[in-house]
């Protein structure tokens, strides 16, 4: 029982005043304060009409000065300890001095019933009990000792110092156990919200974890295909992991989005996927295409379209597998789109695949010299790219960055090649 008990005064130095509760309860306190100062200056004028001796004169005093101050720490100064500290002081001193001088014959300390509870629901369960206590002692002290009792009876008639301490006695303990009760429900309520919104955390860090290793693997899913795709031929090994990495550099350099940068750059490892269908004879063909032969590579991109068009939630790849050969001016292909009838994403993949097409080998030519690929960037503005696209690709291609990237997504290459090497 000792041991249950001990458990419960220590669970009642636990605060219950988690933010939301805390802003009520300095309200609640603010309110409070500025009702005792009002009462203190309605006392104070009925003291002074009635001619009452100075000492009561100066409790009025009291409660306006504490609630005043009370008022200002927890309503302006948001310091509910100094708050709580002038209530206490105030609630000991004035109603000790009641009880030892008889105020008003004796009426004043009907004024301690309220204590408890106030002090027990505003400030603390634990400060409540312990002033409740030294109160009703000090009440005993003067109503029941022989001596004490003798001098108390100038002030006091017999019945109320006989009742008045059973009286405060019964509505502190109906008031402690109601307050303590309240005290440790509201723990168990916030123990509870902890321990779910623990739960919620925890299972959130899963559901995070979970996604993040779902893209990761997604991530290495595209790239593998990408890789299986480039590997059909020598000359173009590597191709879309790089026009992955301009396209990025240059959606960043446009200001889009970091998810949408993430997104599109996946797009851009799949913007060929549609070469899967095209024969190997015509793929690397060495010679000139005929028509019949270009016809059939020029159809990758309805092939890739369609391939990605199983896959739910690709839509904004499809359209870039699709599109990527459209012309700004509309004389490209598979739809013959033109301006901004051509997707975002496809617009950005169109410059980042021409420019890596200009600067690596190909079967049928060597790679360009820097100063050509700007040249013939430029004479594609307007024509063959979207003006308001190719200038800040200009700037990643004159301030070096791509080159950067070329040289970044080539060393991974090569050390990806040498880790599948060693493991085979």
């Amino acid at each position: 029982m000792f041991r249950k008990l001990r458990g419960i005064w220590a669970d009642l130095g636990r605060s219950i005043y988690d933010e939301k509760r805390l802003q009520s309860n300095m309200i609640g306190i603010t309110f409070v304060s500025i009702l005792s100062t009002i009462l203190g200056l309605v006392m104070l004028f009925i003291n002074i009409f009635q001619h009452k001796s100075i000492y009561v004169i100066e409790t009025s005093v009291v409660f306006i000065v504490a609630g005043s101050a009370s008022a200002v720490a927890s309503g302006i100064l948001k310091k509910r300890n100094i708050s709580e500290a002038i209530g206490i002081f105030a609630c000991v001193m004035v109603f000790t001095y009641y009880a030892l001088s008889g105020s008003m014959n004796g009426f004043s300390i009907s004024w301690a019933l309220v204590m408890p509870i106030g002090v027990c629901y505003f400030i603390s369960v634990k400060l409540g009990i312990i002033t409740s206590v030294y109160y009703e002692l000090l009440l005993c002290t003067l109503f029941y000792i022989p001596s004490l009792r003798e001098n108390m009876s100038v002030y006091y008639s017999e019945i109320t110092m006989t009742r008045f301490p059973i009286v405060f006695f019964a509505v502190s303990s109906v008031t402690t156990v109601a307050m303590v009760d309240f005290h440790l429900t509201s723990l168990k309520e916030m123990d509870y919200t902890d321990k779910l919104n623990g739960e919620v955390e925890r299972q959130t860090a899963i559901a995070v974890e979970r996604a993040r290793r779902l893209e990761t693997v997604n991530d290495e899913v595209v790239n593998m295909l990408a890789v299986a795709i480039d590997a059909r031929d020598r000359y173009t090994n590597g191709h879309s992991l790089r026009v992955a990495a301009y396209t990025a550099a240059l959606a960043r350099k446009t200001g889009l989005d970091e998810n949408l940068v993430k997104n599109l750059r996946r797009e851009a490892t799949l913007h060929d996927i549609g070469k899967i269908g095209i024969p190997d004879s015509v793929l690397n063909k060495p010679g000139m295409l005929t028509d019949r032969e270009y016809d059939i590579i020029k159809s990758h991109t309805t092939i890739g379209a369609d391939i990605l068009a199983r896959s739910k939630g690709m839509d904004s790849a499809v359209e870039v597998a699709k599109f990527h050969h459209e012309r700004y001016d509309g004389s490209g292909y598979p739809c013959g789109l033109s301006g901004d009838s051509i997707p975002l994403h496809a617009r950005i993949v169109a410059i980042a695949d021409a420019y890596d097409a200009m600067s690596s080998d190909r079967i049928y030519r060597n790679s360009m010299e820097p100063g050509r690929i700007r040249s013939e960037l430029i004479m594609g503005k307007g024509t063959q790219f979207d003006p308001a696209l190719l200038d800040p690709f200009l700037e990643l291609l004159d301030s070096g960055e791509l080159d950067a990237i070329r040289k970044e997504t080539d060393q991974l290459r090569e050390l990806s090649d040498e880790l599948d090497l060693l493991l085979r």
